[in-house]
């Protein structure tokens, strides 16, 4: 028998037996293959799609699907450059593609570059602003028709629940997965968590929150953050003039520990005169303020202490580049990482795999950021002093350490892990 469909919006409002006339609604035939499919599971699971009827679950090979990808671009942000090396490894594996990113006035690169490839100019679309409703964005995603969207989330980029929820609802025609680079306790982020369809966190610790503490209806999932390879070992000439060197990079927020790291400083420089700690301390235009008052309390500890000659704390942001320099020339790099209770993160560490891929022994404390690595965990500055004195005087245990990132950084390679999202996105039922 044949049926006819009323379609608004690309979704299916009405069905009947008979044909009939709608002004300003498309009607549309219900094909034949569709005859053992009742009316009421057609419109509750069917959408139409360029003209043709698809099922909101139906399933399609990697080599079949179009993945919309959203996040911010191009610009110094750890998820910026997340996204740029995992999209890099992911469009290889899927049929099309599509990046809407955040308009963003001061870009550090061209827009349809990722991680050195050219891709065509109208795969990429600036058409979001942080804190800003995401009418265009919407608008954007639904002339792409996508089989998937895939969100890049963090709360600085999406700080207005009214603007998130509000485009969750827009799109909840599509199948949307969120990647959560920050998962809290707090009761107020609930109401953006819930609202999600599918999630993906990088720790197991942030998807029993979600899914037991909180109790979300979505699904959760557990992805491992990706890293890039170690392509060389090679040390660079020791411009230091001391074997006792160490180094911390970071944004200078109080979380980072920087304290901690100087603290270390002085508990070695009573074994090692010549012990010399490099601070990379950068620095946020939203919140300089901040920063300046973190600093003069760090150079007035560095006083009291009596480690002037020791410490350097260097301001502003620095290159991958001339990370590269600074981490091939210490000893090792610390990440004295402290956490707050009350202000409790699951999200991970890119910069502390980032210094694994250097072939560089890396110590951190035991915070969720790290409890995914195999780092070598001090939280003290007397824990932290112990550690660094044992791979000061122990080259064999300092290449042992560097063997056992290296084997992590390979299991969790980007192409891996793009693998592990294209799996999921083929399966619309998760895993």
């Amino acid at each position: 028998m044949a049926r006819f469909a009323k379609i608004k919006n690309g979704g299916i409002s009405f069905i009947s037996d008979k044909p009939f006339i709608c002004d300003k609604v498309q009607i549309i035939k219900v094909p034949l293959e569709l005859d053992e499919v009742s009316s009421s599971d057609i419109i509750s699971n069917y959408r139409i799609q360029n003209g043709k009827f698809r099922c909101r679950s139906s399933k399609k090979c990697r080599s079949e699907l179009k993945v919309a990808l959203v996040s911010n671009w191009k610009m110094f942000c750890g998820i910026a450059s997340y996204a740029e090396s995992l999209w890099s490894e992911t469009i290889k594996l899927v049929g099309d593609y599509k990046l809407f990113v955040e308009k963003n006035d001061v870009s550090t690169g061209p827009l349809n570059v990722v991680a050195g490839q050219i891709i065509p100019s109208d795969k990429v679309e600036a058409c979001w602003k942080r804190g800003e409703p995401t009418k265009d964005l919407v608008a954007a995603i639904k002339a792409y028709d996508p089989d998937i969207v895939w969100i890049q989330h963090e709360f600085g980029l999406w700080p207005n629940a009214r603007h998130w929820l509000s485009m969750l609802s827009q799109l909840s025609d599509y199948r949307v997965i969120v990647t959560m680079h920050s998962i809290f306790h707090h009761k107020d982020k609930t109401i953006c968590e819930a609202a999600i369809p599918e999630i993906v966190s990088h720790l197991e610790g942030g998807r029993k929150l979600l899914a037991e503490e909180k109790q979300v209806s979505g699904k959760v999932y557990v992805i491992p953050h990706g890293c890039d390879p170690c392509v060389s070992r090679e040390r660079l000439w020791n411009f230091y003039k001391s074997e006792h060197t160490f180094m911390q990079f970071g944004f200078g927020f109080r979380y980072k520990g920087y304290e901690n790291a100087i603290k270390t400083t002085a508990v070695l420089k009573q074994k090692y005169p010549d012990v010399f700690f490099t601070g990379l301390f950068s620095e946020s235009p939203h919140a300089r303020s901040e920063h300046q008052i973190y600093f003069n309390e760090l150079m007035s500890l560095v006083d009291t202490l009596g480690v002037q000659e020791n410490v350097a704390l260097i301001r502003g942001y620095q290159s991958d580049a001339t990370l590269d320099s600074y981490i091939r020339t210490n000893r090792a790099t610390l990440f004295p990482y402290v956490s707050s209770p009350e202000h409790e993160v699951f999200g991970v560490s890119g910069a502390a795999r980032f210094v694994m891929s250097k072939a560089v022994p890396v110590i951190t404390t035991s915070v969720n950021h790290f409890s995914d690595l195999p780092t070598i965990k001090a939280d003290t500055p007397e824990q932290m002093a112990a550690a660094l004195d044992r791979l000061f005087s122990n080259p064999q245990e300092a290449d042992l350490q560097v063997e056992k990132q290296i084997v992590y950084l390979t299991e969790n390679s980007w192409k891996n892990v793009a693998e592990r999202y294209v799996k999921l996105f083929e399966n619309p039922n998760g895993f």
